[in-house]
C-alpha cells in the first residue's frame, strides 16, 4: 500500500497538489487584496493574516518534503 502511495501519478497525490496549489493561490490573492484567510481550525471560523498562512504552509511544505511555491 505504502508503495501506491508513493507513485507520482497516484490519484491522491494529484489531489494533494492541487489543494497545495490552491491554497498558494488563496494566499496570494488575500496578500494582494490585504484580507485575511479564512480557515476552519479547532471547531470554529478563524480570520488568520495571509503573512502567517503563508508562513504556515512554508513550515508545513518543509516539514513534508513538497515544494513551496508561494
Amino acid at each position: 500500500m505504502a508503495e501506491h502511495l508513493e507513485d507520482k501519478d497516484s490519484l491522491s497525490r494529484q489531489a494533494n497538489a492541487a489543494f497545495r496549489k490552491s491554497a498558494w493561490r488563496v494566499i496570494k490573492r488575500a496578500k494582494f487584496h490585504g484580507t485575511p484567510v479564512v480557515i476552519w481550525e479547532d471547531g470554529q471560523v478563524k480570520e488568520v493574516p495571509a503573512e502567517e498562512m503563508e508562513a504556515r504552509l512554508r513550515k508545513k511544505s518543509e516539514a513534508e518534503g513538497w515544494e513551496a511555491e508561494g
